[in-house]
């Protein structure tokens, strides 16, 4: 008895861990840069998440190429489910916003994206305690996190999975 009870303690655990609320965060976002000066608003994550679609958050950087690397499976899943049930958030951290706007124009990146300002361009990944870029999480319509660490393949297959495909 006291077996099952610490296994299922355990699987309580595992389960918690892979299935908790998104955290909000308040940045100062870039709308866009003219003549070298930034023009900015204030933009909530919340803006975005529990508005009954499902939402991938990609956290990335123009100079980082492994987050470079991950555009093309975000393209590929944005052209084949992007629409009422999804919608990908790009956040650029720890970047310059005039070198995030050329990547987003080098790459095609056509959703939604946050351009952090520089005074806030640490506070996303503050929030979420994140280490490394890129760090892709998708977010249920409810605000569940339901899937971390996703890259390549991964993508494509939870969100397929999410949207009962």
């Amino acid at each position: 008895m006291k077996k099952i009870m610490v296994l299922l303690a355990a699987m309580a655990v595992c389960v918690t861990a892979s299935a908790w609320n998104y955290r909000n965060f308040v940045v100062d976002a870039v709308q866009y840069i003219e003549k070298g000066k930034e023009v900015t608003k204030q933009v909530r994550l919340s803006d975005y998440v529990g508005h009954g679609k499902y939402i991938l958050v990609d956290f990335w950087a123009s100079w980082c190429p492994p987050c470079r690397g991950e555009v093309p499976n975000l393209k590929a899943v944005y052209d084949e489910f992007g629409g009422d049930d999804f919608e990908i958030v790009s956040v650029a951290v720890w970047d310059k916003a005039e070198d995030a706007f050329e990547a987003i124009a080098e790459e095609g990146m056509n959703w939604t994206q946050i351009v952090c300002s520089e005074k806030t361009n640490q506070i996303p990944t503050q929030v979420y305690g994140i280490e490394g870029i890129p760090q892709i999480i998708l977010i249920d319509p409810d605000g569940q996190v339901i899937g971390t660490e996703l890259r390549g393949a991964k993508i494509r297959k939870a969100v397929k999975k999410a949207l009962g495909l």
